[in-house]
């Protein structure tokens, strides 16, 4: 996070990341809190069961609002895609749904853009 990242302003991210999870029938478990050990502070992990459970999350309201109330607090910020699938085309099919999601809404790939370091699905080198 940020520096200028208030606490309230955190709290808020991480119940959005909450509400995400809550709320998105694609997500079939999720858990949001601090990283421990590792080299972020905060952290969340979404499961779906399929690639239309992917888009589904990335494209939902929720998943959105967090983008609005969070990108703009991050310093850094690392997306990744972990799965149990064996396709060798997953991983461009992945990085397929991550474009499409940012096609969609450019608004969010603007914000995403100016996140002083980001890496992450979708995000062409």
């Amino acid at each position: 996070m940020k520096g200028t990242a208030t606490p309230e302003q955190i709290e808020g991210v991480l119940e959005s990341w909450r509400n995400q999870g809550r709320s998105n029938p694609a997500i079939k478990s999720f858990v949001v809190g601090r990283d421990h050990g590792g080299d972020y502070t905060y952290g969340a992990v979404f499961v779906a069961e399929h690639l239309d459970g992917l888009f589904a999350y990335l494209t939902h309201p929720t998943t959105y609002q967090t983008d609005h109330l969070g990108l703009h607090l991050v310093q850094r910020l690392e997306i990744f895609d972990v799965s149990d699938d064996n396709d060798p085309d997953l991983n461009a099919k992945i990085q397929e749904l991550h474009r499409r999601r940012n096609e969609f809404n450019p608004q969010i790939a603007g914000m995403l853009a100016h996140v002083p370091t980001y890496t992450g699905s979708g995000v062409d080198d």
